[in-house]
């Protein structure tokens, strides 16, 4: 109830709630805002692009390399294994990341992972042993983890309202633009080149990265006013700080009612632990300082855990409608289902129908909404799952025809119907729903639960066929979609819109019932 009522006590708007005054004046300081904005979210998002890149390098490699004549050749285990270390080692990189970035900021978190990406791209290109393809696989694994934290913090404070969502979506996006620009790269070039051309993309990052400013949230929760003042101008558009002063005492606001309620936590355990009261609260704020125990407990608190839980388990049936578990065994699925186009165009066209998806997420996030989007594209998905399930169940039981053009279909709507909704939302999700104080280790903590359940529904995907079959693990994953849709009705709230303490809000109120 006392994080509650503080929680509630938020009533002032936070950053980017500054109305905008009409005129030609206005409307063009206004263009300039956004385009600050854009600004920023366009050279964090080259991270999200290489991050994208990254994650179907396995898909590239095993298909090269796997049972090769010539050369360097990888057998059915260490194939498994490129496939897996990847999964396995970016929990790893989500929690390091919780730990540092409040610590070092979201900027330099940022610019810091570009090191392993570089060193990971290059040790791919000259690998001459498996063994050197597993610290490739693991380096990527753990840097991909650690990235995701902060940039989904970084778009979340430096955003206002009325863009977040867009930006957020476009971000997310990179990721489905990265996996077809890496795929396009491998149907055109060897796989060496590949690996030797990507290297460019984390220099880029870096280059880019340095040229925008620190989060103002940030800036200010480390007493650093001038610095933060300084970032806030640049992001609304180089403006005067007369301009942003209002805002910006907003800001200052809203970080210092988180401060204020941790400062209360543990003004209440000293209390309780001397049974002494006869101090002011700001002496007992300045004398003690929070321990790893004090963390932990207001980590675990219900303003962290109940948006914590949400995402968890959107994450979850995201990894269900989404055939996730299929994914390293993709083309020996299409072969079995004769599907009619060869594997490497129909792993951009894969990547090419994420992305027009992703961009009409990106178009229609601001008119209809997150919580519509998802029962969309949960429904398209579930949909799609459940009719796989009932093809191959009756070509491979029931002796049926095979008409290949149905699984084609099927698929390229999966795709599409993915990236509509249920893939870029959760992330967006992590940038609104939780609070300013802990917001850096929760953001990680999702992360690394996402690459968790991604890698256990992968490892579990051959163990699943061989028990049920290819139509029962289809029907299987179709069935918790259609559960996934109930569960988006009936607990998604939509925060399109909304400022970070109105939604921040919304889950104090939960609490309290």
């Amino acid at each position: 109830m006392d994080d509650a009522a503080a929680t509630t006590a938020i009533n002032e708007p936070e950053p980017g709630s500054l109305l905008i005054v009409s005129g030609s004046t206005s409307d063009r300081h206004n263009h300039k805002r956004i385009l600050s904005q854009i600004c920023a979210m366009v050279a964090q998002s080259l991270l999200m692009l290489d991050l994208g890149m990254m994650i179907v390098v396995p898909t590239i490699v095993i298909g090269a390399l796997h049972n090769a004549k010539e050369g360097l050749s990888l057998d059915d285990s260490q194939s498994s294994w490129i496939a897996s270390i990847i999964l396995m080692c970016q929990p790893l990189g989500c929690v390091l990341s919780g730990c540092v970035q409040s610590v070092f900021g979201r900027k330099r978190c940022l610019l810091l992972v570009n090191v392993p990406h570089l060193a990971a791209w290059y040790l791919l290109y000259s690998a001459e042993s498996p063994w050197v393809l597993y610290t490739a696989s693991a380096t990527m694994g753990i840097s991909i983890g650690f990235l995701e934290g902060p940039t989904m913090a970084y778009i979340g404070e430096i955003s206002e309202p009325n863009v977040r969502g867009i930006l957020s979506t476009f971000s997310s996006s990179m990721i489905v633009m990265g996996h077809l620009l890496e795929f396009v790269l491998g149907w055109i070039f060897p796989w060496r080149t590949t690996m030797l051309v990507s290297c460019l993309v984390p220099v880029l990052a870096a280059a880019a990265i340095s040229l925008i400013p620190e989060s103002p949230v940030w800036l200010l929760t480390k007493g650093r006013r001038d610095e933060a003042l300084s970032s806030l101008r640049w992001l609304r558009g180089w403006a005067s700080a007369e301009e942003v002063s209002e805002e910006f005492h907003n800001l200052e606001l809203y970080c210092q009612e988180s401060k204020n309620e941790f400062n209360s936590l543990l003004e209440a355990k000293i209390r309780k632990s001397s049974g002494y009261t006869g101090v002011p609260d700001s002496e007992f704020a300045t004398k003690s300082e929070p321990s790893a125990v004090d963390i932990v407990r207001d980590f675990l608190r219900p303003g962290i855990l109940i948006p914590l839980r949400l995402v968890v388990v959107y994450f979850f049936f995201f990894h269900a409608a989404s055939l996730t578990a299929m994914r390293p065994y993709m083309i020996e699925v299409f072969s079995r289902l004769q599907v009619p186009v060869s594997p490497s165009v129909l792993t951009v066209m894969s990547a090419a129908l994420q992305g027009a998806g992703a961009l009409i997420c990106i178009c229609l996030v601001r008119l209809v909404g997150k919580r519509a989007l998802s029962l969309v594209s949960m429904s398209g998905c579930a949909l799609c799952c459940l009719s796989l399930g009932a093809y191959t169940y009756f070509i491979t039981q029931q002796q049926w025809s095979p008409v290949p053009t149905i699984p084609l279909l099927l698929f390229c709507t999966l795709y599409f119907t993915m990236n509509l909704g249920i893939s870029p939302i959760p992330w967006l999700l992590i940038s609104e729903v939780f609070p300013n104080r802990g917001r850096g280790e929760a953001s990680g903590a999702c992360a690394a639960i996402f690459y968790i359940i991604a890698f256990l529904v992968s490892k579990t995907w051959l163990n699943l066929q061989n028990s049920v079959e290819l139509y029962g693990c289809f029907v299987l994953y179709g069935i918790l979609a259609a559960i996934g849709i109930i569960f988006v009705y009936k607990c998604l709230p939509e925060t399109e819109g909304k400022t970070l303490a109105e939604i921040e809000k919304n889950f104090a109120k939960k609490n309290v019932k």
